[in-house]
């Protein structure tokens, strides 16, 4: 997952630089729409079942964590 994370690294500094901001700004954002989607915010089952199944390096699901999902499921051709 660790190399992953360096692409997804990648991939905030190109969303950083395309939109004139930072890479904190970039989390943050992401951050935001996040716990705003996520299991904790949403009663259905379906859906926090789905966040569930995301991997997570630590305790808490980070920006990087996400894009590194969402990037394998666009591979496999889920996305």
């Amino acid at each position: 997952m660790k190399q992953m994370n360096i692409r997804a690294e990648a991939a905030l500094l190109e969303v950083a630089r395309r939109h004139h901001t930072t890479v904190e700004e970039v989390r943050r954002e992401i951050r935001l729409a996040m716990a705003m989607a996520m299991a904790m915010c949403n009663p259905d089952p379906a859906t926090r079942k789905i966040w569930g199944e995301i991997p997570c390096d630590g305790n808490v699901l980070t920006p990087e964590d996400l894009i590194t999902y969402a990037a394998m499921r666009c591979r496999e051709g889920e996305c």
